[in-house]
């Protein structure tokens, strides 16, 4: 046990993924280190809360919940009950495209069944990213998690670590989740995929005219898909437009009226008037995958594994999959008896995540280039085509099928028995050597 100890499992990252994946972690029991305590940055105005969002799958809530973490927001979320995705603005005009709602009958008053099935929840960042950060000090302060210094320097074969403190220590395990790589993942060997978009994404908070009713509009306007999501708030949308970098800058930093302006041509004018109630802000857009997820003693999770396109918003739920597979990998090998860097040890977590990483990344940058990528004189009037048929038919004859598929997919494409255990609600029992 003492061996253990001395050889444990440090988090290297200061966001939100990596404090998640520490608790993920710490719940399991596991010697967890932490690497990064900085306080987080407040936003000038409650209301800047809001000019970024997340879009968290079921199974993500659920993680979140297990950990003590949802428990601890200090804002509303916003369910998503139902998404439209519409191949340009005139397709959201004629309401020509593909719904992922659930179509099911409300059940009967008496019924304990849910009247709504939810796709995904909204959260502001900085109001995830406080609840994140006050369950991580929690933790450190009842020895859950283990405080050090931050990190520079690590060798991936000997599990070597040297702190900023001149301090070295053994590592069992080293699990990196900084988007910026540090010198121990810098071998020519491994290099990245990695394509740069030249875009980015215009992200602020929307006064709408018209209620949202708790539906998510997608809609693939030629420079970029743009997303308004629901906030709490019924008269008030998030947006996320990606757009070519010049453009993008541009409209973010412009005057109001003609932000307005620009908004009303991308959308038709079909959401109503929409208004900015927050700063607008600019997020580069690229794609980054690992090729492998483990090499040695180093295991990659989150932006440190793989970057995506945002426009499914699945970014941050590969985060926390990354998370909880892990935890579930290192339990069952502490639980077996074996070194959490025996060979085969992480087998699982580097199969399945990859493998994940790898269908999101491709699925996402093939919708982004088909659609809203350079023009094609054929592929994309096709593809806008198939997209509404598609939709037609669905309505049709589908049922809830699509809602269904739209939910595995949230989730990986993992049924919910096969979910890693933090997913489906469920900690981590003792074993024998707690």
């Amino acid at each position: 046990m003492n061996e253990t100890k001395k050889n444990g499992i440090l988090i290297h990252g200061g966001n939100t993924a990596a404090r998640v994946a520490a608790l993920a972690l710490a719940q399991a029991r596991l010697p967890v280190m932490l690497g990064d305590q900085s306080p987080l940055e407040a936003p000038d105005a409650a209301a800047e809360d809001w000019q970024s969002v997340l879009a968290l799958s079921p199974a993500a809530k659920t993680m979140l919940e297990t950990l003590g973490i949802w428990e601890r927001l200090d804002g509303p979320s916003s369910p998503i009950c139902d998404m439209a995705v519409f191949g340009n603005e005139a397709a959201y005009a004629a309401k020509l495209g593909l719904n992922f709602g659930n179509t099911a009958p409300a059940p009967a008053k008496d019924s304990n069944a849910k009247t709504l099935s939810v796709l995904a929840y909204i959260v502001a960042r900085p109001i995830l990213a406080r609840a994140v950060k006050s369950a991580c000090d929690d933790a450190l302060a009842k020895n859950q998690i283990s405080p050090t210094p931050p990190l520079t320097a690590f060798n991936k074969s000997s599990g070597r670590a040297h702190f900023s403190d001149g301090t070295t220590r053994q590592l069992a395990l080293l699990v990196d989740c900084e988007r910026r790589p540090g010198s121990w993942r810098r071998d020519s060997s491994r290099r990245p995929l990695t394509h740069d978009y030249q875009a980015g994404a215009v992200v602020c908070a929307l006064e709408s005219e018209v209620p949202h009713g708790n539906q998510a509009i997608q809609i693939f306007t030629p420079d970029g898909p743009l997303a308004l999501l629901p906030l709490p708030d019924a008269h008030q949308r998030a947006l996320v437009w990606s757009l070519p970098h010049k453009r993008a800058t541009a409209l973010a930093t412009i005057e109001p009226a003609l932000f307005v302006y620009e908004l009303a041509r991308a959308t038709g004018g079909q959401a109503g008037a929409l208004r900015p109630m927050t700063s607008r802000g600019v997020q580069p857009l690229t794609l980054a995958l690992a090729e492998t997820y483990v090499d040695e003693k180093l295991c990659l999770l989150g932006e440190a594994a793989h970057i995506i396109h945002p426009l499914a918003g699945q970014g941050f739920n590969l985060a926390l999959r990354d998370g909880a597979q892990l935890a579930e990998a290192l339990y069952e090998a502490r639980r077996l008896g074996l070194a959490f860097d025996a060979p085969g040890a992480l087998d699982s977590y580097r199969m399945l995540r990859r493998a994940d990483g790898g269908v999101m990344a491709a699925t996402t940058h093939m919708l982004a280039e088909i659609f809203s990528g350079q023009a094609k004189t054929l592929t994309r009037p096709m593809a806008r085509l198939g997209l509404a048929i598609a939709g037609i038919i669905a309505r049709k004859r589908a049922g809830n099928i699509l809602y269904k598929r739209f939910l595995a997919q949230a989730n990986g494409g993992i049924s919910n028995d096969d979910l890693p255990r933090l997913m489906r609600g469920h900690g981590f029992g003792k074993s024998v050597f707690d």
